[in-house]
């Protein structure tokens, strides 16, 4: 291989670097949100909640709301930094978030199952107040009463979880 042919690739890499970096910088703000329409209308009643507690020492305090629109409901998950101090979310995959749906105490569905994830890590860095919300919408549920229960990804936040449970007639 000639010496050009090799500082040519050697530039190519250098530059293909050099770009990701720019791209992980510029989406470091971003809120990640991930969208699923597979499931449909779910719970008739107001919109349930976890957590609302203030600023509590040392953890992220999650809440797991829903709102019907159209027949279609969407549920968004948020964790919020309500502790006095910057907190990092680490993140070893692509997999954010995981979440169970019950119907009447039998699993229904599984965020993660059958799915696979990219091998990334990502650290988020959480300012006081500051918060990562997800969002799924669920359509087309059978009568029933329902359980969600929804979790981050991130093995050092065990609590940063929420359930919340509605009935569809």
């Amino acid at each position: 291989m000639g010496k050009r042919k090799v500082i040519g690739i050697v530039a190519a890499l250098a530059g293909m670097t050099a770009a990701n970096a720019l791209l992980v910088h510029v989406n470091a703000d971003d809120r990640p949100q991930a969208k699923n329409h597979i499931l449909g209308p779910a719970p008739a009643g107001k919109p349930g909640s976890a957590g609302g507690k203030g600023i509590i020492a040392g953890t992220l305090e999650p809440s797991l709301t829903y709102k019907k629109k159209d027949g279609v409901y969407v549920f968004t998950f948020t964790v919020k930094n309500q502790t006095e101090r910057v907190q990092t979310v680490t993140f070893t995959s692509g997999k954010k978030y995981d979440y169970i749906l019950y119907c009447d105490g039998k699993k229904v569905k599984q965020f993660s199952e059958g799915k696979m994830f990219t091998q990334i890590y990502e650290q988020r860095t959480l300012k006081q107040g500051q918060e990562l919300s997800f969002q799924e919408t669920f359509r087309h549920l059978k009568p029933g009463t329902y359980t969600l229960e929804w979790w981050l990804a991130d093995k050092n936040w065990p609590n940063a979880r929420a359930k919340v449970t509605f009935t569809i007639k």
